[in-house]
């Protein structure tokens, strides 16, 4: 996000710790950082099954093209309803929206109150033992020797329980893990919450970026096995061909929006590294035609590929008929539209849900491919949850 959403100056900002909703806040955590809250919605715009879809985006573009700003999220099965490959089989049902957006005015800068909450320590129940985790990997595995698909993103949730205020759970989360792009969801009777380090996309008038995230290592104790650790990332096979699988289905998608020749790789195998691992990204860039609309980005790019696996479709036919649970927010995407058509998006990873009985669910998941070993992929995916158990 950049100035472009209209910021109203230091008299707008909001200070207090408690939040009335409906709101979103919204933060990107990079380069010099931004926190935006977006409450008070003139209209919020939900789409609970794949009939309301597109109704749903023509009132997101008509609230657009009245001068106001769109925030809120995506669910990941969202993806299916606007596949027509999946159109004569039933969306699978989520536990949240497939869309859901506020339209707002122009949002206000958001400074935390005083006095810095501590990190929560929510103890978590994976939905999967290593022995269930290893059946459901071996089936993939078969997948993939068969031919069917190069990687499959295989994830499961974790059940929790918290019955406090989301925002200082956010605010304590952000001590354990930096937000780089994330923020709170309450527009609902639910309540996102979304530590993301991924960008899913970012367009600024027709030039469209993505970041892909794909490629793990787990922070080392003294600074010379961190580094060490970084630097066997980036020369890791593995890895390497993990990340750029993705690269390659990005590119795909963006093709069929872009013109031609536009589609262009800017940087491969780039490590970032956070308070409890180091990830591997890689840049996409592209010119969009004229008269792209929202619905056709989404039809176009949602979800992103670094949460399915290559190729996408069959993968996703996989991960519905392998995983236990529906994904909702999770491995979907939060986002902000301004209207002078600035948008950003993640990728809902590092995101968790607490619902109105007090119920928490926080997914994980990870890429197998040809190579990959069921414990190590078990483990990865359980050091990813650790920015909310602090194990």
């Amino acid at each position: 996000m950049t100035n472009a959403v209209g910021l109203s100056g230091p008299s707008a900002q909001n200070t207090g710790a408690s939040i009335d909703r409906p709101f979103v806040l919204f933060e990107d955590g990079r380069d010099e950082g931004r926190s935006l809250l977006f409450d008070a919605p003139e209209e919020i715009i939900v789409a609970r099954s794949a009939a309301e879809v597109a109704e749903a985006f023509s009132r997101m573009e008509a609230a657009s093209r009245r001068g106001l700003h769109l925030a809120g999220y995506a669910s990941y099965e969202l993806g299916y309803a606007l596949e027509p490959r999946f159109r004569a089989q039933a969306t699978p049902a989520s536990p949240t929206p497939l869309l859901l957006f506020g339209a707002f005015k122009a949002p206000k800068p958001y400074v935390p109150p005083a006095g810095e909450e501590e990190p929560a320590q929510i103890a978590l129940q994976p939905a999967w033992s290593r022995e269930e985790y290893a059946e459901r990997f071996q089936k993939c595995r078969d997948y993939i020797f068969a031919g069917d698909v190069y990687q499959i993103n295989l994830t499961f949730p974790l059940y929790g329980r918290f019955d406090g205020d989301p925002m200082a759970l956010y605010r304590g989360l952000r001590k354990r893990q930096p937000v780089a792009y994330g923020g709170v969801v309450a527009l609902g009777e639910e309540t996102v919450v979304s530590l993301s380090p991924e960008v899913f996309f970012e367009a600024r008038g027709r030039d469209i970026r993505a970041r892909p995230m794909k490629g793990t290592a787990q922070r080392g104790f003294m600074p010379l096995e961190d580094m060490a650790r970084a630097k066997y990332l980036t020369e890791d096979e593995k890895s390497r061909a993990e990340n750029l699988m993705i690269v390659d289905l990005l590119r795909n998608d963006l093709s069929r929006l872009a013109e031609v020749g536009s589609v262009k790789v800017a940087d491969l195998f780039t490590v970032h590294t956070y308070p409890t691992l180091h990830q591997m990204t890689s840049g996409i860039e592209a010119r969009l035609r004229e008269g792209v609309t929202l619905k056709d980005l989404f039809t176009g790019l949602f979800p992103c590929g670094s949460v399915t696996g290559a190729p996408k479709i069959r993968a996703m036919e996989i991960i519905r008929d392998l995983e236990c649970a529906p994904r909702g927010v999770y491995c979907g995407s939060l986002g902000v539209i301004a209207p002078d058509g600035e948008i950003s998006f993640n990728v809902a990873i590092r995101t968790l849900t607490i619902f109105p009985d007090h119920s928490l669910v926080c997914n994980v998941g990870s890429a197998v491919v040809a190579d990959s070993r069921p414990r190590e992929e078990y483990d990865e995916c359980l050091i990813k949850a650790r920015f909310l158990t602090g194990a």
